[in-house]
């Protein structure tokens, strides 16, 4: 174990003590992941090993507690159930539409920690889980509801004595090579075969592209630009108009559903920082946005049994997607109209 990176972070924390420890490990120049691999023995900060399925499902015996998924510029923090566990060895997911609702990609999962620390005057119990390379991929964290007995059950149960070094990989990229025209005609007709949203996935797959590639190349009936600003505009129309939305928010590991109507939608910017942060919130649910990390809004309409499923999509400067918006719907039914409407109305690039 690196001690001397260890001290390292210690003379950051000191420095920055209201820093994120992600925030701490870029400045550090290394991965979130690799900070708790140092902090292990310290800090009261252990690894965790074993079934990582069987783990997971032993997080609907604890009670309520706060989920966080994110990214680089957004931030998914839900309180709730982890009820409704499914999982095979290749996915998983805790399905609770307008709850706690999760989708997990086992294939990206890599490490898992617990950590006990004391921040400000709390005292705050997380399992953090990160992938391949090294960013995180989900985080659980106890509250005021939580069963602190199951919870340290499950602690005591997969805590490891080794702390083996992290082996992580480095994001592969997307082809870049040029796309044939009979390839372009072969992905317009399988996009409008779609029966399903989730076949979009299998067509990603079969040609090693990026979703902004193939919405390039499919006709402006199935996919166009709209301006940077588009998701806050979306935002703001359904605040207002009080219909229900669905909020995907994810990583390579995992996505975090929020189904609901926004309560609260309120821009904030921090003096002597560059970030322009966009809240969003409701019943146990805080949506953090840095709005001038957002690259490309693309609007898309795949078919269904149900008809065209229409939704944003957000990107960032990389081309990885940050959040998706739908307007609820449950399978069987038509897209909402008024969503369909609010959705429609922004400005085409």
């Amino acid at each position: 174990m690196n001690l001397i990176c260890y001290e390292n972070y210690q003379q950051i924390k000191q420095q920055f003590p209201d820093k994120h420890a992600r925030d701490l490990a870029a400045q550090l120049n290394i991965t979130e992941a690799e900070l708790l691999y140092h902090r292990v023995g310290h800090d009261n900060a252990k690894r965790l090993s074993g079934n990582l399925p069987e783990l997971l499902h032993a997080l609907s015996t604890i009670g309520q507690a706060k989920a966080i998924t994110r990214n680089n510029y957004v931030v998914n923090i839900q309180t709730g159930l982890y009820d409704n566990p499914r999982f095979s060895d290749h996915a998983g997911l805790f399905l609770n539409p307008g709850q706690l609702d999760l989708r997990m990609f086992f294939a990206q999962w890599d490490s898992m920690f617990t950590l006990t620390e004391q921040v400000g005057n709390e005292i705050r119990h997380s399992i953090q889980f990160f992938d391949k390379n090294g960013d995180a991929i989900h985080k659980v964290y106890t509250c005021e509801n939580t069963d602190m007995n199951a919870w340290q059950d499950i602690i005591a149960h997969y805590t490891s004595t080794d702390n083996p070094p992290l082996q992580l990989d480095t994001v592969l990229p997307f082809s870049d090579s040029e796309i044939s025209d009979e390839t372009k005609q072969h992905i317009e007709q399988q996009w409008r075969d779609m029966s399903d949203v989730h076949q979009f996935f299998t067509l990603l797959k079969a040609y090693n592209l990026s979703r902004q590639q193939v919405f390039r190349i499919v006709s402006n009936e199935l996919a166009w630009q709209v301006p940077a600003n588009s998701l806050s505009q979306l935002l703001s129309l359904a605040h207002q108009a009080k219909n229900e939305i669905m909020l995907f928010v994810g990583n390579r590991g995992c996505v975090q559903i929020f189904t609901g109507v926004i309560n609260k939608l309120s821009p904030l910017k921090i003096e002597s920082s560059q970030t322009d942060w966009l809240n969003a919130s409701s019943n146990d649910f805080n949506l953090h946005i840095i709005e001038n990390g957002i690259s490309e809004c693309w609007v898309t309409r795949k078919p269904t049994q149900d008809g065209f499923v229409t939704s944003l999509e957000v990107f960032d400067s990389q081309g990885n997607q940050i959040i998706q918006m739908y307007g609820q719907r449950t399978e069987g039914v038509p897209e909402q109209a008024l969503w369909n409407q609010q959705i429609l109305s922004l400005p085409h690039i």
